[in-house]
């Protein structure tokens, strides 16, 4: 995919701005809290119309406003030129060419984006929550089942957590929504495996080239919650525990609890990898499910760079570019000027001061 265009009025720091961004390669550079971030968050929102900084959808909205508004022009292989609208209040509403969208599933993976920030590390070092939350978002894009049953799980759960907080017993009232989430669970977790287990090897390919071959490796290890698999051993499992979920007044296992940690070289990459080695593994995370989107839906995800390559010595920050597609869009940020690196040698510029664009 590529992004042509975006307008935005009354976003975050932004009155009205309407930036061109027809080209391959844009770099967008100024000091620092000018508003670099915020462009690259509202075309974040093509992916799934959700900010990739905050689940407050409402932060998105200038102080004093009550919403706002992005306006993107796209390019995909499928469906040629198209433009995106997000209205943000309290809520938000999805058009595309003019036409309402519904339903969240039926928006999300039609314009891939696919943000790479600073804050990716927290994949390594954050809680099994942000782990599963990404996990979630990128199997999410390339396939609606997925997304699907993680919506009907979440949707039992939330009943069967206010059973338990209500301290109710009968079996009778937790039956149905346990079934529910045992066969989504089941859906869930067999993805999740599949998934997980694809982007292990292509990012440990990945880390290898970003490490230039000096030995080490990167491992991605699901360790979920429970044993079980199956919609009946999940079934099985909720029934059994449900004593003393009632005592914690929440449900203690299930795919809302699975971990991912992520290993390089055979150790726990939170606790004894290097700031280099933890910021080369998200990015070779990133890079994986890059691969993996452009394998499933036959078009590539707009990259959208997050000034992520500070922490990085000169031969990792040469070793990322080369990983990434010529023919892939690359929108990225910083405070200094576009590299000169082989794999990008034409950097559309534009600068960025107190909100305004000037290209």
């Amino acid at each position: 995919m590529k992004i042509k265009f975006a307008r935005l009025q009354n976003f975050r720091n932004v009155e009205f701005a309407e930036i061109d961004l027809d080209a391959d390669s844009v770099w967008i550079c100024g000091a620092n809290a000018q508003g670099k971030t915020n462009l690259l968050e509202a075309l974040g929102l093509l992916a799934a119309a959700r900010s990739f900084r905050t689940s407050d959808i409402s932060a998105l909205v200038k102080k004093g406003e009550k919403s706002a508004a992005a306006l993107f022009g796209a390019r995909t292989e499928e469906a040629g030129d198209s433009e995106i609208l997000i209205e943000i209040s309290k809520t938000r509403k999805i058009s595309v060419d003019g036409a309402e969208i519904g339903r969240l599933g039926d928006f999300i993976g039609r314009f891939p984006a696919l943000p790479m920030t600073s804050e990716d590390v927290k994949i390594l070092r954050g809680s099994p929550e942000t782990r599963r939350r990404d996990v979630d978002m990128f199997i999410s894009g390339i396939d609606p089942e997925y997304f699907d049953a993680l919506r009907r799980y979440h949707s039992a759960l939330g009943h069967r957590n206010a059973l338990l907080r209500a301290e109710e017993t009968a079996d009778e009232l937790y039956s149905p929504f346990e079934i529910q989430m045992a066969r989504a669970a089941e859906t869930v977790s067999q993805k999740r495996r599949e998934r997980l287990a694809q982007m292990a090897q292509i990012a440990g390919e990945r880390y290898a080239r970003l490490a230039r071959g000096n030995g080490e490796g990167a491992e991605i290890e699901m360790k979920p919650s429970s044993e079980a698999e199956g919609c009946e051993d999940f079934r099985e499992m909720l029934a059994r525990e449900r004593a003393g979920d009632i005592e914690r007044r929440a449900t203690r296992k299930g795919p809302h609890r699975d971990d991912f940690p992520v290993r390089i070289g055979g150790l726990d990459a939170k606790t004894y990898a290097s700031e280099g080695q933890q910021r080369s593994a998200a990015l070779a995370i990133k890079l994986a499910q890059f691969e993996i989107f452009k394998a499933e839906k036959g078009t590539e995800p707009a990259i959208l760079c997050d000034d992520i390559l500070g922490e990085l010595d000169a031969a990792r920050r040469a070793a990322f570019w080369e990983c990434v597609p010529p023919s892939a869009q690359v929108i990225s940020t910083a405070t200094s000027d576009a590299p000169d690196c082989a794999a990008r040698k034409s950097w559309k510029t534009v600068r960025v001061e107190n909100g305004k664009y000037f290209s």
